[in-house]
């Protein structure tokens, strides 16, 4: 398994110009941070980017769906308000309400995605399937492209992460013993690739590792 070590790299700023992919994807992330900051989601974007760009490499896939489709996932949250994210996400989240309200985020996520690539003059078709992507991120159970299971996988592997696994505890106010039930508990129905569930119960086993030496 790979040595993932996450760093937030300075982002470029200024106008829009042709640019290579890398700098495109450095663009994307400018552009989705003032959305990302309402729910404290840079952090959490740039480190399943990381692990989509490691998910394109062993299971294929288009990058020109994926990366941006994780990029912008979690722009739509900008649209709630704090108190209504509080009960719209993690361990806690649990009746009617929160599936309204995490819907919306997905819904309201696809329109911003779409502005921000219209911005890039991003050609149609790719934004379309980025939409579609990112509008049923959370909800869809049955992912129609491999691209979407990258997605999905890169998103939730986040919560295994080191970095993502200790942020997640301080944010939702949580102990390691819930912390790690939760997440061995959905482990079996939240990844689709080989890849991403064998990073999965390696990162797990790392944190409790990690507990018990602490």
């Amino acid at each position: 398994m790979p040595a993932f070590n996450f760093e937030i790299q300075p982002r470029p700023h200024g106008q829009w110009y042709i640019m290579n992919w890398e700098q495109f994807t450095q663009e994307l992330f400018r552009l989705a941070e003032p959305y990302l900051k309402v729910r404290d989601d840079f952090l959490h974007t740039r480190v399943a980017h990381q692990y989509a760009v490691y998910l394109l490499e062993k299971e294929t896939g288009e990058k020109k769906i994926v990366e941006p489709a994780v990029i912008l996932h979690d722009v739509g949250w900008s649209q709630l308000q704090p108190e209504e994210i509080k009960i719209a996400f993690g361990v806690r989240a649990k009746g009617e309400k929160a599936k309204e309200l995490n819907r919306i985020h997905e819904v309201e996520g696809a329109r911003i995605a779409r502005e921000i690539l219209a911005k890039l003059d991003y050609d149609r078709f790719s934004t379309d399937e980025i939409a579609r992507i990112i509008e049923r991120h959370d909800s869809g159970k049955n992912p129609q492209t491999i691209e979407e299971k990258l997605v999905k996988d890169a998103d939730r592997l986040w919560r295994y992460s080191k970095i993502g696994y200790y942020h997640e505890m301080e944010r939702q106010n949580t102990t390691h013993e819930v912390r790690h039930h939760f997440l061995k508990q959905n482990m079996g129905k939240w990844f689709f690739t080989k890849t991403a569930k064998e990073l999965a119960d390696t990162e797990l086993q790392e944190r409790v590792k990690e507990h018990s030496q602490a």
